[in-house]
């Protein structure tokens, strides 16, 4: 039996026709002449996608990819037949699909301390030590740890066999392998999904919420970039996988009105979208002006995170804007990576899947199993932060776990009385205490 285009679509399943979709440019050469684009149908004057394929057809042009859950495609079309398809009343517009990926330049050490002799050896991985990061939001005195809460990792994949990994399941949606083959042979994706959920044995590092389910979703190439419908496509599958929390450590220069309808719909749905700010930089943090952020951190949907160094200071990378939501320990973050190694890198990337962690352990005691308390999840992190810079690079404040949890804040989040950070923060929280010792010893006998 011969079957139409939009069976052939809808068979491969939810917002998956990876093998034909998410291709970025740098990965396809298309031919000169053609634009790759959303197409956005007119309510009420196209009966279902079909009629789109069809107008997408009439100019030359190829559907690439429908979803699941939004009304849209991605199309590749001759640019002789795009003006003809802007005009078209049943068309509400056409949006070129730009490219996004991984903030920043990227470059991670392998420090020998944390590697072992034999990566495939799990029995020679170093002894289990936690991230200062993990320690600094009081991620390491909880006790939850994020069982039953599914995480999308938004990303370059993350490999499966590494011992510090668990992976439940995924999608690919780049160009680079067939639809499931999700694994990362880059190594941002997996040092991502480390700091998120590296597991509590023993081994390597341990993750902020070792017991959730990670599903890396493949949504950046091998070589860490990246188009806008591949990530549509990611939250696409999240939401038809019922996947509560979707992380993305990437960013692009342009906003996207695609982009942003799939984040408002998975926003509505109940899901939690977070994002990192950008390392595009800062003035410092009174910078309050600058607005440096990429896309989609700058959505009002979205969770948006900015970075740290251990002495609590803004991180001289990190980019602000007014859509900061909250600041996560971001510089020297010791995490997993591919070839079953460890690694130690900078960004914001690394400071959003803390808050992802922080928000698993937070979803895990609500009642509610899969979609829908991310509005209650969401105000349980900002409004238990901790202020450390108090401007608006940091938004509501630092994650904090125990905070977050209803727990006491001053017994792990915060260090107890001196507070925690590295040892700078320590030493002026010391001066601070003793000016005030001796304030009130003066206010005393004068």
């Amino acid at each position: 039996m011969k079957r139409s285009r939009r069976q052939v679509l809808g068979g491969i399943g939810a917002g998956a026709v990876a093998g034909l979709v998410g291709t970025p440019a740098s990965a396809t050469e298309f031919e000169p002449d053609t634009e790759r684009v959303f197409v956005h149908p007119e309510t009420g004057l196209l009966d279902g996608l079909g009629d789109l394929f069809d107008l997408v057809d009439a100019v030359g042009g190829t559907t690439l990819l429908e979803f699941d859950n939004f009304e849209f495609v991605v199309a590749e079309v001759p640019s002789a037949g795009l003006e003809e398809l802007r005009r078209d009343d049943r068309v509400a517009f056409v949006e070129d699909d730009d490219e996004t990926g991984i903030p920043g330049d990227w470059s991670p050490s392998l420090p020998d301390l944390l590697n072992p002799p034999d990566g495939s050896d799990c029995a020679t991985h170093p002894d289990q030590r936690p991230s200062w990061g993990v320690e600094r939001i009081g991620a390491d005195g909880v006790d939850p740890n994020g069982a039953g809460v599914d995480v999308g990792i938004l990303d370059t994949g993350i490999q499966s066999g590494h011992c510090s990994l668990s992976v439940a399941g995924g999608r690919n949606f780049t160009g680079d392998g067939p639809p499931g083959d999700y694994e990362d042979r880059h190594g941002h994706g997996t040092h991502v999904a480390g700091i998120v959920g590296a597991l509590d044995n023993d081994r390597g590092v341990v993750g902020v919420a070792p017991d959730v389910n990670l599903h890396a979703v493949k949504v950046l190439n091998d070589d860490g970039s990246g188009r806008y419908s591949q990530l549509v496509a990611g939250i696409d599958w999240c939401m038809s996988n019922d996947i509560e929390l979707i992380s993305m450590s990437l960013g692009g220069e342009s906003e996207s009105s695609s982009l942003a309808r799939a984040i408002d719909k998975a926003h509505s749905a109940g899901h939690l979208l977070l994002c990192a700010a950008g390392n595009e930089g800062n003035d410092g943090p009174d910078s309050c002006g600058a607005e440096t952020m990429t896309f989609p951190a700058t959505h009002e949907n979205v969770v948006a995170v900015t970075a740290m160094d251990e002495d609590d200071r803004l991180a001289s990378y990190s980019s602000v804007g007014s859509a900061v939501d909250l600041l996560a320990p971001g510089t020297n973050v010791n995490s997993t990576t591919v070839d079953n190694r460890y690694a130690q890198a900078s960004g914001t990337s690394m400071a959003c899947p803390f808050v992802t962690g922080v928000a698993a352990l937070v979803w895990e005691t609500r009642e509610e199993a899969g979609p829908g308390p991310n509005a209650s999840v969401s105000a349980a992190l900002t409004e238990s932060a901790e202020t450390v810079l108090g401007t608006c690079a940091e938004g509501d404040g630092l994650v904090n776990a125990p905070r977050a949890l209803g727990a006491d804040p001053t017994v792990a989040g915060d260090g107890g009385l001196l507070g925690g950070g590295g040892p700078l923060a320590i030493l002026e929280r010391i001066v601070d205490l003793i000016t005030g010792f001796f304030e009130w010893l003066w206010e005393l006998i004068s």
